[in-house]
């Protein structure tokens, strides 16, 4: 009684897989697919980083970074009274400006 069970689901369980058309194999990239090494770097810009979506969050988080930092670094320069970027101030040993 077992093993009929088991036929009959094999059987029902091939047919079935039969039915289901089969996807179409992907990309993981969207785009086109290059091939070969870029020569410019707008073909490098076009053809590989903007011609995939995926990459928008990658340029989104590396552009966010790279804003903050250089912000961070332009209030430091500013505000921290150990930078001294005025030729009069370099060589000051005793800081009397503040």
């Amino acid at each position: 009684h077992t093993l009929q069970n088991n036929t009959m689901f094999a059987s029902f369980a091939r047919s079935a897989a039969k039915a289901v058309p089969r996807a179409t194999r992907r990309n993981m990239s969207s785009g086109q697919v290059h091939t070969g090494m870029p020569t410019t770097m707008a073909e490098l810009r076009n053809n590989i980083w903007l011609s995939d979506p995926g990459a928008y969050p990658v340029i989104a988080v590396v552009t966010f970074a790279c804003g903050m930092s250089a912000s961070f670094i332009t209030y430091c320069c500013v505000k921290n009274p150990d930078v001294r970027i005025t030729p009069g101030r370099r060589q000051a040993l005793v800081r009397s400006w503040e």
